[in-house]
């Protein structure tokens, strides 16, 4: 019988996981989506072929406290299903933080991953976020990564999964310094150094990937003037693990006055293993995945 190809885009809070991928006694963002597939599943199971079990294809990894707002799977089954029918039946039972926010069928051969022409990710950072951003955004003084810098802030402390820190831990306050100040130019100027073709070895997580040459197709900082936040928007055909983060904490590093911008551009000619600030992992969000015309739907994403 022939195999019919299906895609989910997907929104989840990345605090209530430890990550996309499954992982043996974590909570993951794979297997709370699995596990909810195979339910929806075994609800429809009069349709020929509904009884299989479909192994997902993911457009991105996300790390540990990583969010997504536009994360695409797809998968191929026997089954003729409905998509919007498997949209509503999947979120009647998916744990609360995670979402399918569009459903469809997908053209034959579809695969969320090497189909991609982009990825989007988004960085919040600021001196002093606004509380109920917190979660969602890297608010600076942090002790961990830039002792003796800045006012007062919440203790960050290690969370031991890569994601290095966590906010909101009521374990006391850094100790007042000089004000801190983040400047977007900075931000701007290393950053720029990154666009392009580049072997990022000197970003990666060490012994992850072989192949290590990306492509860094826009680097943007936009402001927001209503609070001391900005968001770095980056685009580029793939990424590696930790690439993100780590371009990230060294243009941070380089806007609060620590670095020169030039420090980014050393970093990337020099290829060694990457020993500078790592941004945390809950500033970081998935915001979109771009796809060849006509191979997602156009319509904006349905309400849960």
């Amino acid at each position: 019988m022939e195999r019919r190809f299906y895609a989910l885009r997907l929104w989840y809070d990345g605090g209530r996981f430890r990550g996309f991928q499954r992982q043996p006694g974590l909570p993951t963002v794979q297997e709370a989506l699995e596990d909810a597939l195979r339910r929806a599943l075994r609800q429809g199971a009069s349709a020929p072929g509904a009884r299989e079990v479909p192994s997902l294809v993911v457009a991105a990894r996300t790390d540990a406290g990583v969010h997504a707002v536009g994360q695409v799977v797809s998968f191929s089954m026997r089954a003729a299903l409905d998509p919007d029918a498997l949209r509503r039946a999947l979120n009647a039972t998916l744990p609360e933080g995670l979402a399918v926010l569009e459903a469809w069928a997908a053209r034959a051969g579809f695969h969320a991953r090497s189909a991609a022409l982009s990825r989007t990710y988004v960085y919040l950072v600021g001196v002093d976020v606004p509380a109920p951003l917190r979660a969602y955004a890297w608010s600076l003084l942090d002790a961990r990564a830039f002792p003796g810098l800045g006012t007062a802030a919440p203790a960050l402390t290690d969370t031991g999964d890569g994601a290095h820190l966590r906010p909101g831990d009521p374990a006391g306050l850094t100790t007042p310094a000089a004000p801190l100040h983040l400047d977007p130019a900075g931000l701007r100027a290393a950053l720029s150094l990154a666009v392009g073709e580049h072997d990022f070895a000197g970003f990666a997580r060490p012994g992850e990937q072989r192949g290590t040459v990306r492509t860094l197709l826009s680097a943007e900082v936009v402001s927001a003037n209503w609070a001391p936040l900005h968001a770095i928007v980056l685009t580029g055909k793939g990424f590696l693990r930790a690439m993100v983060r780590n371009l990230v904490g060294t243009a941070v590093t380089a806007a609060v006055g620590l670095a020169p911008a030039s420090h980014l551009g050393e970093l990337l000619l020099a290829r060694g293993r990457y020993r500078g600030v790592r941004a945390p992992g809950w500033g970081l969000t998935l915001a979109n995945v771009a796809y060849p015309p006509g191979t997602a739907p156009p319509s904006p994403p349905k309400a849960p």
